[in-house]
C-alpha cells in the first residue's frame, strides 16, 4: 500500500474523522467522543497520500484491547485499508504484550463480520438492542492468538 502511514490521532484530525464518521455510521460518534479517545484511550489515523483515509480507536484493558471504532472513507473501501488498519493495531498490540481483542458490531454489517472472521474474531455473543438509529443487537467477537481466557 504505497503512501499509506497509520499515525496517533490529534485534535486537527477531527473534522476529517468527523466527515468519515457521519457518512458511515446511523449513530455517529461526536468530537467530544474522539476527544476522549485522543485523550485517554488510542486512537489511530490512516494516511493515503496525505489524506485521512481511516481511523481506528479502542482501549487498553488488562491483557485485553477492545477495539472501540474503526472507519474507512467510502472511496477508500474494498483496497484493502481497513484490514491494513487491523492488522497494524493487532499487531503493535501483541508486541506490547496484549492476548486478547475485543469488539462489537451491528449484527447486520455483513461487510465488518466477514472482515473480522479473516483476522480469526470469532463470535462469543450478542448485546441486545446495543444500537440506537436503527436499534440492532450487536455480535461481541474476541480474537484470542494465545487461546481463550479462563472467563470466556
Amino acid at each position: 500500500m504505497d503512501n499509506c502511514s497509520i499515525r496517533k490521532m490529534n485534535q486537527e484530525d477531527l473534522s476529517l474523522v468527523l466527515e468519515i464518521e457521519k457518512v458511515l455510521f446511523t449513530s455517529p460518534w461526536n468530537q467530544e467522543m474522539f476527544l476522549q479517545e485522543i485523550e485517554l484511550h488510542d486512537s489511530y489515523v490512516m494516511e493515503i497520500e496525505e489524506v485521512v483515509a481511516g481511523y481506528i480507536c479502542g482501549w487498553e484493558v488488562g491483557e485485553e484491547f477492545h477495539i472501540t471504532n474503526i472507519g474507512v472513507k467510502q472511496s477508500f473501501q474494498r483496497k484493502g485499508f481497513a484490514s491494513q488498519l487491523l492488522f497494524e493495531l493487532i499487531s503493535s498490540k501483541m508486541e506490547k504484550g496484549f492476548r486478547y481483542f475485543f469488539l462489537e458490531v451491528r449484527e447486520s454489517n455483513f461487510k465488518a463480520i466477514h472482515l473480522y472472521h479473516k483476522f480469526g474474531f470469532e463470535t462469543i455473543g450478542k448485546r441486545k438492542r446495543y444500537y440506537n438509529y436503527p436499534v440492532e443487537d450487536a455480535l461481541i467477537m474476541g480474537l484470542f492468538p494465545y487461546g481463550k481466557p479462563d472467563y470466556i
